[in-house]
C-alpha cells in the first residue's frame, strides 16, 4: 500500500477511514492471511517398552508385541512463534481443529494425539511383557520423553509455547516442569488439577483394566463395555456448555477411535452388509483397553506439587518460570474454576494470567473456539511482541464497524508484516 493512502497522520489513517461496508457488521475473517492447508503426519518413536499392537487394523484382532510406535500429528500455519496442542480424554487432537485453523494465521502450530489416543499408536499391555506388575509407563511424565524427541526432530532447537487441556494437562506441566528451558509460554485450558482429580466418568473406565487381559477377560470387558458409546456421549456433553456443540456429526469424529463410523461400513464387504447399522457399528475394544489401563494408573499424586519424601512422583512447578496463562471455563462442572488462582501461587513465575471463558465447560476450546483463539494470540503476542506474530490480529468476534480490511493493510505496512 502507498503510505499516502494512509493520510499524513498514520496511526490516524489507520484508525480513522470511514466503513467501506455497512457499519455493524460480523466478522470477517477472509482480511488475515491463509493459514495454507492442513499437513498430516506420523513421528516414528522407539519407545523404551514394548506393547501389542493391531497388526491389520482397528477390526483385526491379531497383534504384536513391538517398540516402535507412532505419534500422529496435524500442522497448520507456517509463520510466527510455534505452538504445540495437546488434547484431553476422551478425545484426539481434532479437539484442537478450529482453534488450531484460527491461530495458524498468526503462528506456527501442531497438535498432536497422544501415546495410546486418536491415530497414535495404541500399546496394549504396554510395558507389561517382562513384568506383569508395572503400569507406570502410563505416567504423564513418561509422555515428556516422546514430545520431547518429536519437537527437536520436527522443530530442531525451537522454542514453543505448550498449550493443552484436560489430561493434556498433567502432560504439559510435567514437560514444562522438566523442560522449562524448552518453552516460550505455557498455556493451560480447564487442565485436570491437583486433588480435584480424578474424576468418576474416568475413574469408571479405569476399573476395566481390572479384568484379565486374556481371551476370556476379553469377553467379559467387551460385555461390560457393551454401552461405552453411549457412555462416551454422556461424558461429552457434559463437559460442554452447550451440548449441542457435541451433535451426530461432531460425534464422528471425537469418539476416534473407540467407536465405528459410519465413514468406515461394514468390514465384510460383501455387497450386501456393506451399509453400516447399529448392529455392525461396533466398539474397538483395543484402543478401549488402552484407554483403561492408561485412566488407571492416573491418581491425585501425580497432580499435586512434588515432595521428596511424601509425593516423590509429583510435579515442580517452581520450575516453570516461563509466563503463564491458565484458562478455564466458567461453567467447568468437572473441574472447579477456582483452581486457577492455585495455579498461580504454586508456579516459579509472577507472570501468570488467569482467563475465565464466558459460557463454557470443561471442554472450554469447543464451546468458545474464537475466545478461546484469540486469548492465545494475545497472549503469544504479549510474552513475543507484535512484530513475532505473522499477522496482525483485530480478533474475530463481535460487531466489526466495516472497516476492518482497510484497517490491516494499513496496519500491516505500519508494523512491517508480510501477510503473505
Amino acid at each position: 500500500m502507498d503510505m499516502m493512502e494512509m493520510g499524513e497522520s498514520t496511526w490516524y489513517g489507520a484508525l480513522s477511514s470511514p466503513p467501506v461496508r455497512a457499519a455493524g457488521n460480523k466478522v470477517d475473517l477472509s482480511i488475515y492471511r491463509d493459514a495454507g492447508e492442513a499437513t498430516y503426519g506420523a513421528f516414528q518413536w522407539k519407545a523404551p517398552a514394548e506393547g501389542q499392537v493391531l497388526v491389520d487394523g482397528p477390526h483385526s484382532t491379531e497383534t504384536k508385541w513391538t517398540d516402535e510406535f507412532e505419534i500422529a500429528y496435524t500442522k497448520v500455519g507456517s509463520e510466527g512463534p510455534l505452538l504445540l496442542f495437546l488434547h484431553g480424554v476422551p478425545t484426539n487432537r481434532m479437539q484442537w481443529e478450529d482453534i488450531q485453523r484460527h491461530v495458524g494465521r498468526f503462528c506456527e502450530t501442531i497438535a498432536i494425539d497422544m501415546l495410546g489416543m486418536g491415530e497414535s499408536t495404541q500399546p496394549r499391555q504396554y510395558g507389561k511383557k517382562t513384568d506383569q506388575s508395572d503400569n507406570d509407563l502410563w505416567f504423564w511424565k513418561h509422555d515428556v520423553d516422546y514430545i520431547d524427541a518429536l519437537m527437536q526432530h520436527e522443530y530442531p532447537g525451537r522454542k514453543f509455547f505448550f498449550i493443552a487441556d484436560d489430561w493434556g494437562g498433567g502432560i504439559a506441566s510435567s514437560y514444562a516442569a522438566a523442560h522449562n528451558d524448552r518453552l516460550e509460554g505455557f498455556i493451560l485450558l480447564d487442565p485436570i488439577a491437583f486433588d480435584g482429580y480424578p474424576v468418576n466418568e474416568i475413574q469408571a473406565i479405569g476399573r476395566g483394566s481390572l479384568i484379565p487381559d486374556t481371551p476370556e477377560g476379553d469377553q467379559v470387558f467387551a460385555m461390560g463395555f457393551a454401552a461405552f458409546d453411549q457412555t462416551l456421549v454422556q461424558i461429552y456433553k457434559t463437559m460442554v456448555y452447550d451440548p449441542n456443540k457435541y451433535n451426530q456429526y461432531m460425534l464422528k469424529s471425537i469418539t476416534f477411535p473407540y467407536v465405528d463410523v459410519d465413514y468406515e461400513r461394514n468390514p465384510k464387504g460383501d455387497g450386501l452388509t456393506d451399509v453400516a447399522t447399529s448392529a455392525t457399528m461396533g466398539l474397538k475394544l483395543h484402543a478401549i483397553r488402552v484407554l483403561a489401563d492408561r485412566a488407571a494408573i492416573l491418581s491425585p499424586a501425580l497432580l499435586l506439587p512434588h515432595h521428596p519424601e511424601h509425593n516423590p512422583e509429583g510435579v515442580k512447578y517452581e520450575n516453570i518460570t516461563v509466563p503463564s496463562l491458565i484458562m478455564w471455563g466458567e461453567y467447568d462442572n468437572m473441574m472447579p474454576a477456582a483452581q486457577t488462582q492455585r495455579f498461580a501461587n504454586v508456579l516459579g513465575t509472577d507472570d501468570v494470567q488467569l482467563t475465565l471463558v464466558p459460557r463454557a465447560g470443561h471442554f472450554a476450546g469447543t464451546d468458545q473456539p474464537r475466545y478461546v483463539s484469540d486469548t492465545i494470540v494475545n497472549f503469544v503476542r504479549r510474552v513475543k511482541g507484535r512484530a513475532a506474530l505473522a499477522d496482525i490480529n483485530l480478533g474475530n468476534e463481535g460487531i466489526w464497524k466495516g472497516d476492518e480490511a482497510h484497517t490491516i493493510m494499513c496496519l500491516r505496512v505500519l508494523h512491517g508484516v508480510n501477510e503473505g
